[in-house]
């Protein structure tokens, strides 16, 4: 299903089809970032040639990601405010790599981008819920040659995989939607 059919939420995204990932910055503990036993909890992407960084922010509530778009100019601001590598137990910025995960797709065009989104209405455990139908369950951006899933780690911040059928935590309790060009 296109989501263009179904409200504004995620609309935006069209606009990274056919983009370039040019650069990742990770917002991760100060210390020991591979040793952390917590995630990162931002992602900033930029594109090249495209005046546009996506923000990808996790852990507000354990099962959902915060997802934006904004305007390049603002990025430098973005990074200093989470730069803080000489505060103890604070938040650095750093560049991904490409023999990282989440650096397999440095330098890869986007196809298209599936995401997940609540369903107006869901039940687990015999307990009906309301959709948070303005965040995000996942972001999994599909390429040529790779398939990178980017979503909510409970507790643990953001994860990342590159497995097409990741196991995705509640999965029955959003949609799935796609920013494929002709879609019906």
């Amino acid at each position: 299903m296109n989501f263009q059919l179904n409200g504004k939420t995620g609309i935006w995204l069209n606009k990274l089809n056919e983009k370039t990932v040019e650069k990742i910055y990770q917002v991760d503990f100060n210390n020991d970032r591979h040793n952390d036993e917590y995630l990162p909890w931002i992602f900033l992407i930029t594109f090249c040639e495209f005046d546009l960084y996506l923000e990808i922010e996790g852990n507000f509530d354990g099962s959902h990601l915060k997802i934006n778009l904004r305007e390049t100019s603002l990025l430098e601001n973005k990074l200093k405010e989470h730069n803080l590598p000489n505060e103890p137990d604070l938040w650095q910025v750093y560049t991904t790599k490409k023999e990282e995960k989440l650096g397999s797709i440095l330098g890869q065009r986007i196809d298209f981008i599936e995401f997940g989104v609540d369903k107006d209405e869901y039940e687990i455990n015999g307990i009906k819920s309301k959709g948070e139908k303005e965040y995000f369950n996942f972001i999994r951006f599909n390429c040529e040659k790779l398939n990178l899933t980017i979503f909510e780690g409970s507790s643990t911040g953001l994860g990342v995989s590159t497995d097409k059928n990741v196991k995705l935590n509640f999965e029955e309790t959003f949609e799935i939607y796609n920013t494929k060009k002709n879609n019906c």
